[in-house]
């Protein structure tokens, strides 16, 4: 359970910040592929983590889930995109933190209508985040583009124990 807003909002940023690290990998060519016709492209996934910050910070401050959408409106260039992640970041946390903790106990609805403790939603946040960053990672890899390593470290130049 998270128990101070304060607290999980730097978490929250931590995470962002990582993800902002593989706007720097992606060159222009890529934002538009998809590894099938109906799957998103890099660019939708980059858009859908932005919009789906302000869906996840409606059902915390109205008690609603609304989806803004992925499109190209929401950023065509790494730049827009960039733009896009970071203003709603921003808006998400102002939110939480103007929340304050009190919010964490609130009971809201999930996306099937099932009553839950708003600290619920907000674990998924982060998850819902790195399961779509980790699709990027592997677009990246299909396309011969090694992804940013979020510790700095790959597994291989951890020393290995017996």
């Amino acid at each position: 359970m998270i128990h101070d807003i304060k607290e999980y909002v730097k978490y929250l940023d931590g995470v962002h910040k990582r993800t902002m690290q593989y706007l720097k990998t992606i060159p222009i060519e890529l934002l538009d592929w998809k590894p099938s016709e109906d799957k998103f492209s890099t660019g939708d996934l980059l858009r859908h983590i932005a919009s789906s910050r302000l869906m996840f910070l409606g059902i915390i401050e109205h008690g609603y889930w609304t989806y803004t959408g992925h499109d190209t409106s929401k950023g065509a260039t790494i730049e827009d995109i960039s733009g896009y992640l970071e203003e709603c970041q921003f808006k998400l946390t102002e939110g939480l933190l103007k929340a304050g903790n009190d919010v964490l106990a609130k009971k809201v609805l999930t996306l099937h209508g099932h009553e839950v403790s708003a600290w619920r939603i907000l674990m998924a946040i982060p998850e819902h985040e790195i399961h779509h960053r980790g699709q990027i990672s592997t677009y990246l890899q299909i396309n011969k583009i090694e992804p940013p390593q979020i510790f700095g470290l790959k597994i291989e130049n951890v020393k290995a124990t017996l």
